[in-house]
């Protein structure tokens, strides 16, 4: 999966809270991200299960390892979990061990699709189900589900907002095709006015694809 824009998005929003900080970003993936920021942070670790990828980064130099217990006497400014909170098994363990590395006061911020996606609150579109209630995505949140998880684990002064990653270029080849890649396909039926126009409404009427939270220890 193509992570680009996603990683170059999330450099731009996230880097004046990374910078000169130590930061963890839990389930990298690929490490896009890393290779954005990694450079700007105090010190950057990463938390990737899978073997072969975990490799090929500890091989590129990065800090990367299976579990976040194997982190041994580093305390953590700001941990990151973009798109990786919904695949959890146990998201509060997973939360309880996050704060256990974080500095005092520290930071946590983890963006997640949304459960009151428009095309599924409003559009009820089947084919947009069958994509995105796979066997990985385990819940999809709404604000009030992700703040009782944050609470439950100890994290206060949360701070829960709607994001808007995909145009309406894309809704609209949704409806009519039934498929993502809408944003690419019709790029010419957007203009960065119009595209910051629908996602302001989506956000006011609460069915933005994507949620992010921010959170203190």
């Amino acid at each position: 999966m193509n992570t680009l824009d996603d990683d170059q998005r999330r450099a731009r929003q996230f880097e004046l809270i990374i910078r000169s900080k130590k930061w963890l970003d839990f389930g990298t993936g690929a490490g896009g991200i890393l290779d954005l920021l990694a450079e700007k942070a105090a010190e950057a670790y990463a938390i990737e299960p899978q073997t072969h990828t975990r490799n090929e980064l500890v091989r590129c130099g990065y800090k990367v390892f299976q579990d976040i217990s194997q982190i041994q006497n580093e305390y953590i400014d700001i941990v990151t979990l973009f798109h990786v909170f919904e695949h959890l098994l146990d998201p509060i363990e997973t939360l309880n061990s996050i704060a256990e590395k974080l500095v005092e006061s520290g930071k946590i911020i983890i963006e997640v699709p949304h459960a009151n996606d428009m095309l599924l609150s409003f559009f009820d579109l089947e084919s947009f189900k069958r994509f995105t209630f796979w066997s990985e995505h385990l819940v999809l949140h709404t604000r009030y589900s992700l703040e009782v998880f944050l609470r439950e684990a100890g994290f206060h002064h949360i701070c829960v907002e709607g994001f808007q990653r995909y145009p309406l270029a894309n809704h609209l080849y949704w409806l009519a095709r039934g498929k993502p890649g809408g944003h690419k396909e019709w790029h010419y039926l957007q203009t960065p006015e119009l595209n910051r126009s629908y996602a302001a409404l989506l956000a006011q009427l609460d069915k933005t694809d994507t949620l992010i939270a921010v959170a203190e220890k």
